[in-house]
């Protein structure tokens, strides 16, 4: 990368349209710059369907559009598959920017760099107090948090056509185009490496197949949606919990029981009975395994690292009864085993 690339880098951290030109202007750059390398004709055609695209979107005119319309219909087959692909990767960084540019808008307004254009938790908290909704003391907001619970039922979308291994690659460049903007004290170098990693990855996504050739399973569904389990919503929902928790601290309440929880989750993938013939008893116990390996696995690495965080060998009575009752119940069932 160009050390020109990191001039991309130099502005604040605000949600606004010139932050996502900002963003969009930089992946384009380094999408237009690999794909100038890959095939120096196919950017040239990419470019003109792109500026004859701008100039009809600005214009609006039925002459700018049929100009648009000639140059495509001059492209042979296999030249408009390629430029699709070309603007899908596109879609895709664009698709990206707007989820960096939701995420800083949310950060500069948890530290009020920005108003809020939504109500937080906490201040949703203040205003059932204020307007009476609850009572200064907050005892029926938390009354009603340790009553209710949300379940929430993943199910499976056959149209979501895009291989994991490209949406890995996308939540690569999302994450890396993140830490360009929150960590304000990296040098030089550490901006190139990052602008490398990204241009990494947007030439992998772009030579790697777009769709599955092949038709899903309800297994597969299964495993592709218990990749968002793993990536995201597991530490998300528990973030969420703590800010609850939080939020409750600032009107003076408890944080929530440790057995109550306010979301669950659920899925209809492999168990939906809707006619689709693949799903059979068998398929439903195959996605049932697969969901309770998944939940173990990210059990047993939130326990591997309490292993390291509980690393102090004192404690009170209280504490070690419990240990021993757990020990033994332990032992026992083993030895029922």
């Amino acid at each position: 990368m160009s050390n020109g690339d990191l001039d991309f880098m130099e502005l604040s951290r605000l949600g606004s349209k010139k932050f996502l030109r900002q963003d969009e202007s930089l992946l384009r750059s380094i999408f237009y710059t690999m794909l100038r390398q890959h095939d120096t004709k196919l950017a040239n055609k990419t470019e003109v369907v792109f500026a004859l695209s701008q100039a009809w979107c600005a214009s609006r005119s039925g002459e700018d559009f049929e100009e648009l319309e000639k140059y495509l219909v001059k492209l042979t087959p296999e030249e408009s598959l390629m430029v699709a692909s070309v603007f899908s990767n596109m879609l895709n960084l664009h698709n990206l920017s707007e989820d960096v540019l939701s995420s800083q808008q949310e950060l500069a307004e948890r530290i009020g760099e920005v108003s809020r254009e939504q109500r937080s938790t906490d201040e949703t908290f203040l205003r059932l107090i204020k307007e009476g909704k609850s009572d200064v003391k907050g005892d029926a907001i938390y009354k009603a948090l340790c009553e209710q619970k949300v379940e929430l039922v993943i199910t499976a979308h056959p149209t979501q056509a895009l291989r994991r291994s490209l949406l890995k690659k996308n939540a690569n460049i999302r994450r890396t185009l993140t830490e360009l903007h929150n960590n304000v004290k990296m040098n030089k170098f550490e901006k190139t490496e990052h602008l490398d990693y990204i241009q990494a990855n947007i030439e992998a996504a772009f030579r790697t197949d777009e769709l599955n050739r092949k038709k899903p399973w309800p297994q597969d569904e299964m495993r592709h949606g218990l990749s968002y389990f793993q990536e995201t919503i597991f530490s998300a929902a528990a973030r969420f919990l703590r800010r609850v928790d939080t939020a409750l601290a600032g009107i003076g309440q408890p944080p929530l029981p440790l057995d109550h929880s306010i979301i669950s989750f659920g899925s209809w993938m492999g168990g939906d009975r809707d006619g689709n013939p693949f799903v059979t008893a068998e398929c439903t116990r195959d996605v049932v395994i697969l969901a309770r390996t998944a939940a173990v696995d990210l059990y047993f690495q939130q326990v591997e690292r309490l292993m390291f965080d509980l690393s102090m060998w004192r404690c009170d009575d209280k504490v070690r009864a419990y240990c021993e009752r757990k020990a033994e119940a332990r032992i026992g069932y083993s030895n029922a085993l």
